[in-house]
């Protein structure tokens, strides 16, 4: 090794040594992530230390509050120590606790908050703890929610998908959900996909925090507001409490619309009322910069529930502080200005027409209600008695009490119950939910799984596009869906290891003992906290951090699919660059880790197994069929919009309204005097269009009535396009973009061709099928396991052989076998239940 070798590699080395703590400099969620694993991986408990957290710190509120007092009031719990989160301690709440031995005040995200959040035996929180918070063996986590929704939560929220991911995470990791109802369980449950699969208890006792409201000294609570805002203490209380509005990721700034409804309110209300404001505590910090507002709005620390103790009228919408303010049996009045946008925008749960008070559209009918209280009370008496028994049944003033009881005594009731039920539990990861064949298949697979027999979740990354989002809503209802959010908790030592892996792939055996399992067993048990998968599924298996963590899982059956001839994707290029072969560098070496690993077609398994020796232990290498969804495909053969314009049919797609204006988009149509031909797929190397339009360009010279049309996106659109412009094609080449529904365009086509490269189990020719289409094939593994027996035509792959396939076709010297697709679909079932699933294993 030469003397410039050996400095670039000591170069090398120390920039790698020192890249950790340059990234701790820089990062700073990377520095909470190392620091937390350390005190994860090396602190022990504290059996008598509890960690309080409300709305992320932001005040000593809340249900966590009210255990709070119960608990250092009761010489029982002596033993404990109290640590408060919060962001500031300058405020009476505190200043009541701040001399006490046994009570310590921590700052979010700050070294000793990071310490107890490994190490506190009991976790109290009304929302959720940061992404890196993962719970220790030992550790109780007990999660009280803040409120009975009005308002859609989780996956029932309109927006982006997935918002909720940090909300649904935390609860998987928790002990105790703490809840007001059984309808509020039933909702936290249900919208958060825990049905069937959380294995934690699920508590209906009442809230602690509506014992606040009950036992509050009214007189204390008016003095306490006397000092914080404008009151006049001989004066009745009105509070306008208005919810949030917009995403969990995305919060609106609604200043102008409660500042307007502040100015006409104050002006108007009846003299012997004042009027407070209260606001959601994430939008608090948009309030307090206002001088005018911030005389009348009841700062974030002050507990709501001890201030609707001396409420005379609540005026909210969509929140649910009126339910806790039931219990006062005082007047509601519903001020939803927006009700229809909202509903449309974040929807909502309850019909607003079964609410206890009135609902009002402007200001001069919420001062009329506000006049008519009396009237309106007697009105609304038989709903708000309704209401009171099915959401406040529990709340007798001892709430705080039994829930205490069952969490640090054991003494569960007959209100603590569990979800989880018999079934096996089955993760899959489906690589991305893009426009291709693997999305297709694991839709068709889950819209014909057996769900009476198995509890399926799918795990994917946090963020989406509109193309994965438009995907993963057409997953059967039935699958839970969980999304990454965060990331790996990792110790310096594990860092270097595996950006070593990352670097160097796993093909030198050697290599293998630097693989931290235990990280990736970490990032399991972080993003599944007590939930257990009995079956893990890569069903992508091209993305190495999902092979990684299902490879190294602690699931009974890991199965890993290949979709495709492997050593050519490993050798595809596009734009002279090796796409895939660093990330098969890792993944082809972690087949033997997984118990089975699934090519979709025989043939396409056999060529694996013969490229790939080496890397699949042949007892491990199976195929099984895609499953198809003879319906969905049937059902939308005939649904198609198509627009007669100037004589010629097109079909519509893509139409957009702006400003009024309608903009209509579409496709011209397959006419009937022409010879039809289509193609679908990716527009990428391995598909080879490029080959067929040269094909294709020959026949066009024989034959002037014959087109084809295009349909998918991909890299290589415009250098397709320049090669149909080039040979002056543009007139029998169509390119249609992708379609939402493909099938109606290509049931009005003649016959399809399939021009690939490399296929495993192409889902398109399964789909053209079902259609009864004509098919033309180039004469590769995948397609041959789906044609060979006479379903269409195969022919040599090459631009010869496409040009012979077609022309044999116009000679109508082509016949074709129908396909059962019923048969055919029950076998591709059965055999996904014995390979991936390996029912027999359970059976047994």
């Amino acid at each position: 090794m030469g003397i410039l070798e050996l400095c670039r590699k000591i170069k090398t080395a120390i920039k790698l040594f020192f890249e950790p703590f340059i990234k701790m400099k820089k990062d700073v969620n990377f520095n909470r992530t190392i620091k937390y694993t350390n005190f994860f991986e090396k602190l022990q408990l504290q059996d008598n230390t509890i960690l309080y957290q409300s709305y992320h710190g932001k005040a000593m509120v809340d249900s966590p509050y009210a255990i709070f007092k119960k608990l250092i009031n009761d010489p029982k719990y002596s033993r404990f120590k109290h640590v408060w989160v919060l962001e500031s301690t300058d405020n009476p709440y505190s200043d009541l606790y701040k001399g006490l031995k046994n009570v310590e005040f921590v700052k979010v995200h700050s070294y000793k908050y990071i310490k107890y959040l490994a190490s506190a035996k009991y976790l109290i929180n009304n929302n959720t703890f940061p992404p890196y918070f993962q719970k220790k063996d030992g550790q109780i986590y007990i999660n009280t929610w803040h409120g009975t929704p009005i308002k859609s939560l989780g996956k029932d929220m309109k927006g982006e998908v997935g918002q909720h991911k940090n909300i649904q995470r935390n609860f998987l990791h928790t002990d105790y959900i703490l809840n007001p109802n059984k309808y509020t369980a039933n909702k936290l449950v249900d919208s958060h996909d825990l049905d069937g699969i959380y294995s934690g208890n699920i508590v209906v006792e009442g809230y602690p925090r509506i014992d606040l409201t009950l036992d509050a000294n009214k007189d204390e609570v008016k003095s306490l507001l006397s000092k914080v805002v404008n009151i006049d203490l001989s004066k009745k209380i009105v509070l306008y409490a208005p919810t949030w509005r917009g995403t969990v990721n995305s919060v609106n700034n609604t200043l102008e619309d409660i500042r307007a409804t502040i100015d006409e309110l104050s002006n108007r209300v009846p003299s012997d009322y004042q009027l407070l404001l209260k606001v959601h505590t994430i939008i608090y910090n948009n309030i307090k910069e206002n001088e005018l507002l911030k005389k009348i709005c009841i700062p974030d620390w002050v507990d709501t529930n001890e201030l609707l103790s001396v409420v005379d009228i609540l005026i909210s919408d969509y929140s649910s502080i009126f339910f806790d303010y039931l219990v006062t049996k005082k007047p509601i009045i519903f001020y939803m200005y927006d009700k229809n946008n909202y509903d449309f925008e974040r929807g909502l749960y309850m019909d607003h027409n079964n609410l206890p008070g009135p609902i009002c559209n402007n200001i001069d009918e919420v001062i009329f209600a506000i006049k008519n209280v009396k009237d309106d009370s007697k009105y609304y008496k038989t709903k708000y008695q309704e209401m009171l028994m099915e959401y406040c049944c529990f709340d007798d003033g001892y709430a705080t009490e039994r829930n205490i009881d069952i969490i640090f005594n054991a003494n569960h009731t007959k209100n603590v119950y569990k979800s989880k039920n018999d079934k096996k539990n089955i993760l899959l990861y489906c690589g991305g939910f893009l426009n291709n064949g693997i999305t297709t298949s694991a839709i068709n697979l889950l819209n014909n799984i057996d769900y009476t027999k198995y509890n399926i979740a799918i795990i994917d990354k946090g963020n989406y596009g509109v193309v994965p989002s438009q995907n993963i809503v057409k997953l059967n209802s039935n699958v839970k869906k969980f999304f990454r959010v965060g990331s790996m908790n990792v110790t310096i030592k594990e860092f270097y290891k595996h950006n070593y892996i990352i670097k160097k792939g796993l093909r030198n055996e050697k290599i293998h003992k630097y693989i931290p399992k235990t990280l990736y067993q970490r990032e399991f048990s972080r993003l599944f906290g007590n939930l257990k998968f009995d079956i893990v599924i890569d069903f992508s298996g091209y993305v190495p951090f999902w092979s990684l963590l299902f490879a190294f899982s602690d699931s009974e059956w890991k199965s890993i699919y290949q979709h495709n001839d492997m050593l050519a994707e490993y050798n595809k290029q596009i734009n002279k660059k090796y796409k895939h072969r660093a990330k098969m560098n890792l993944i082809f070496p972690l087949y033997k880790y997984f118990d089975k690993v699934i090519s979709v077609a025989k043939h396409t398994r056999d060529l694996n197994v013969e490229n790939l020796r080496g890397f699949i232990p042949s007892e491990k290498a199976v195929y099984v069929h895609n499953c198809i969804d003879p319906q969905k495909v049937l059902g939308q053969m005939n649904e198609g919009d198509v627009i007669n314009i100037e004589g010629k049919e097109f079909l519509l797609i893509n139409n957009t309204i702006e400003n009024g204006k309608l903009k209509i988009n579409g496709i011209i149509m397959p006419e009937k005097n022409n010879v039809n031909f289509v193609n679908m797929g990716r527009l990428s190397p391995e598909k080879d269009q490029k080959k067929l339009i040269y094909a294709f360009s020959e026949i066009a010279k024989l034959y002037d009535n014959v087109r084809l049309y295009i349909i998918g996106e991909g890299i290589l659109e415009l250098e397709l396009k320049e090669l149909v412009l080039k040979l002056g094609l543009e007139e029998k080449v169509h390119f249609t973009g992708q379609l939402s529904n493909p099938f109606y365009f290509i049931n009005k086509c003649d016959c399809f061709i399939l021009s690939s490269n490399h296929e495993g189990q192409p889902m398109v020719l399964l789909e053209a099928l079902i259609l009864e289409m004509p098919i033309i094939a180039t004469d590769i593994a995948g397609s041959r396991s789906i044609l060979k027996d006479g379903y269409g035509e195969l022919v040599e792959n090459s631009k010869d052989g496409l040009i012979f396939g077609i022309d044999r076709f116009l000679m109508g010297k082509l016949y074709f076998k129908k396909f059962n697709y019923k048969k055919y679909n029950e076998e591709a079932l059965e055999m996904f239940y014995n390979e991936v699933v390996n029912e027999k294993l359970y059976q047994n």
